[in-house]
């Protein structure tokens, strides 16, 4: 890194501690509020715009949910990357695609779990100040067979595929970044923009990229949803196991002792598998997708399952990883293990706990007090799901991942969001890069 960006970053960061100080010792709470300057007139006119912005932003979310663009279904991700970059490049972008990839995982025959995670979309300009990095996910978890797939509104209610998780807050970012253009204040600042296809299924690809960027940014700011009015502090790790128990099949009436029932060895797996749970120590794992054999009357030869793990602390994650892999190297149905009973499988922690910062939490304060400024007043909550802002933090980039529209009900057919707070968030993250940029 440069010298004067190195020099930048440290002056920044002992302004924030200085801050920071000043409001713990005012309040012995993190939760002090940060005190923000009044509304300037040129702030003013920024928050004018958007408010005229409303049927525009609505029409774009309603374009972008009637787009499928399930994890796996590449061709309607890529539209939503191409629609994107089309609108970044006019505000002064420059936009490349970073490449997706297969994820091998085992599976049983015919079931081919593997997934062709479609590409990814950079978008970048040089500038002035602080460098910001903003993120969001192009993809849902909805399916293009899903029965869920119409966009509607009810009074200041929508209802969609993705509305909330994350199609509105996509819609808040591009609406914030095109007030700043509005105003001419886009031009000067030094930004980059990272959408990723693949986060509903870990960022197992796009990973890297992530990473890689946050090494060269000084704040981020993820654009999942804010729920009921309210930003996140801190989050879970999260990891994901699939397991393959290969048997013998024969037939179940006239050799059943023959057979090794791979469905009767994965049973006494879940078992195992679901006892990790400890609400004490906050690790929570769900056995939550189960498949395998052939017909009813056949000893199944193969049966595979998909496995959620949620912990708070990073140690937590490996050791459960670990309790995993033993787990699948035993065998607990044949009291004789003659190599009849195998199993295959794959452990992957691909979050980290998001674990606050004296910067996230002086970023997290300053926005709630921006809010104040507008109008919004915002509560702090912690949250078993994970982000990219997880990731990011880890690496070293103070980051906010709460800064989307306000909705519930996400990953279900019951997912919504309230229509006003398009235009209410759009105003508060333009303001918050304002004024982060002008530090």
């Amino acid at each position: 890194m440069p010298v004067n960006q190195s020099s930048r970053n440290s002056i920044k960061r002992l302004g924030i501690a200085w801050s920071l100080l000043l409001s713990l010792l005012a309040s012995q709470s993190w939760a002090a509020a940060e005190i923000e300057p009044a509304l300037t007139a040129d702030e003013n006119a920024l928050i004018g715009w958007l408010e005229d912005q409303d049927a525009q932003m609505l029409a774009m979310l309603e374009r972008l949910t009637n787009i499928n663009s399930g994890s796996l279904n590449k061709a309607g991700v890529d539209e939503m990357a191409q629609i994107f970059a089309s609108e970044l490049r006019q505000m002064g972008f420059s936009t490349s695609s970073l490449p997706g990839e297969v994820i091998e995982m085992p599976s049983c025959p015919g079931s081919n779990y593997s997934v062709d995670v479609a590409d990814h979309m950079l978008a970048s300009k040089p500038g002035n100040g602080p460098r910001l990095l903003l993120m969001g996910h192009l993809d849902t978890v909805f399916p293009p067979d899903s029965p869920f797939q119409t966009f509607r509104t009810e009074g200041d209610t929508i209802y969609g595929p993705g509305v909330t998780d994350m199609k509105g807050g996509l819609v808040v970012m591009l609406y914030a970044l095109k007030a700043l253009a509005e105003t001419g204040e886009l031009d000067a600042m030094d930004m980059t923009i990272l959408l990723n296809s693949d986060e509903e299924m870990g960022s197992l690809s796009s990973r890297k990229y992530l990473e890689e960027q946050a090494a060269e940014h000084d704040w981020g700011l993820v654009y999942e949803s804010s729920g009921s009015d309210t930003l996140t502090r801190q989050r879970k790790g999260l990891g994901q196991a699939r397991l393959v128990v290969n048997g013998r099949a024969s037939h179940a009436g006239g050799a059943h002792e023959q057979g090794r029932s791979a469905i009767k060895e994965l049973a006494y797996k879940i078992v195992e598998i679901e006892q990790m749970t400890d609400y004490e120590t906050g690790v929570t794992v769900n056995v939550g997708v189960v498949s395998g054999g052939e017909a009813r009357n056949t000893v199944a030869p193969c049966a595979e399952a998909l496995v959620d793990l949620r912990y708070p602390e990073p140690q937590q994650g490996e050791a459960a990883a670990e309790q995993f892999a033993d787990i699948f190297g035993n065998v607990y149905s044949y009291p004789i293990d003659s190599g009849e009973i195998t199993t295959e499988h794959w452990i992957n922690l691909h979050r980290p706990p998001k674990i606050p910062t004296a910067e996230s939490d002086y970023l997290l304060e300053k926005t709630r007090a921006i809010g104040r400024l507008l109008g919004q007043e915002l509560g702090v909550t912690d949250s078993g799901g994970g982000t990219d802002g997880s990731l990011t933090q880890a690496a070293g980039l103070p980051t906010l991942d709460s800064l989307g529209i306000a909705g519930t009900g996400a990953h279900s057919n019951r997912e919504e969001a309230r229509i006003s707070s398009l235009v209410e968030r759009a105003q508060l993250s333009a303001l918050l890069i304002r004024r982060l940029v002008n530090e």
